[in-house]
């Protein structure tokens, strides 16, 4: 007498059969994405422009501008009594930081650029930076009537805070003192 399966145990074993051939493939690719992700996926972001001398020039440039915004920090609270006093002088304070800014940016600009990244990056990167000045000065503005309002950044287009953006490029890039919060104190 021979074992012959019924058609519905036929059918419930080639059912399984499927299953397993789906969960094993399901699992093979988990482990060749987590492979990918171990060994093979680049690292360092995506924005590194891979200019050693560029990084070296906007370090030293950036670092320069730090020491020049470091006094302009601005450590006093500024209240409902103090506004009249204090808020002229953290107004005058934040025009300096902008002509520092002006400036910083200007020699970093003026760097040369060898690597292709650089030559795309950098000037996104500087027209960011450069709209967070504006960012700065705009605030400064309503401040300067009396208004005493929160500080904030225009947003990309996808919805990021340009602060972050430009933050997140000078931590791949290493050039840490480029950072926009180099003012709080």
């Amino acid at each position: 007498m021979t074992d012959v399966l019924a058609p519905e145990a036929e059918g419930e074993a080639a059912r399984h059969r499927w299953i397993k051939v789906v969960l094993l493939a399901v699992m093979l690719l988990l482990a060749a994405m987590w492979v990918y992700a171990f060994v093979f996926a680049p690292r360092g972001g995506v924005n590194p422009v891979r200019d050693p001398a560029w990084t070296d020039g906007a370090e030293a440039i950036c670092n320069s501008a730090a020491a020049d915004l470091q006094p302009l920090v601005f450590r006093t609270k500024i209240n409902a009594s103090s506004a009249d006093t204090e808020l002229p002088r953290f107004v005058g304070n934040l025009d300096q930081v902008a002509i520092v800014l002006d400036g910083m940016l200007d020699d970093i600009e003026a760097l040369p650029r060898t690597s292709e990244k650089a030559q795309i990056l950098v000037p996104l990167w500087l027209a960011e930076y450069r709209q967070f000045n504006a960012d700065v000065r705009a605030w400064t503005d309503v401040l300067r009537q009396g208004q005493r309002i929160k500080f904030s950044v225009t947003l990309t287009d996808t919805g990021i805070p340009i602060d972050e953006r430009i933050n997140t490029f000078a931590t791949e890039n290493r050039i840490k003192s480029c950072i926009t919060y180099q003012l709080e104190g």
